[in-house]
């Protein structure tokens, strides 16, 4: 499980910025383009979800595996 905050934190180096609040989710969108995250305002997020959006935002296999060593410690 990883802390939502990181991942905000990890998802804002990637350019996506705050755009709204929905029910259950926050939704994040990429400067200056169309693609955006749905961000579950659950305190920690599984670590599958968070695997397949870094990938989806472009993050390599390797920038991934290391956000998720560096989150969980």
């Amino acid at each position: 499980m990883i802390p939502r905050n990181s991942f905000i934190n990890k998802i804002r180096e990637l350019t996506y910025s705050y755009k709204s609040q929905q029910k259950r989710t926050y939704l994040y969108r990429k400067s200056g383009g169309t693609h955006y995250i749905s961000v579950p305002m659950a305190d920690l997020l599984e670590d599958e979800y968070v695997v397949s959006t870094l990938k989806q935002a472009g993050c390599s296999e390797d920038e991934v595996r290391n956000f998720l060593k560096a989150a969980k410690t």
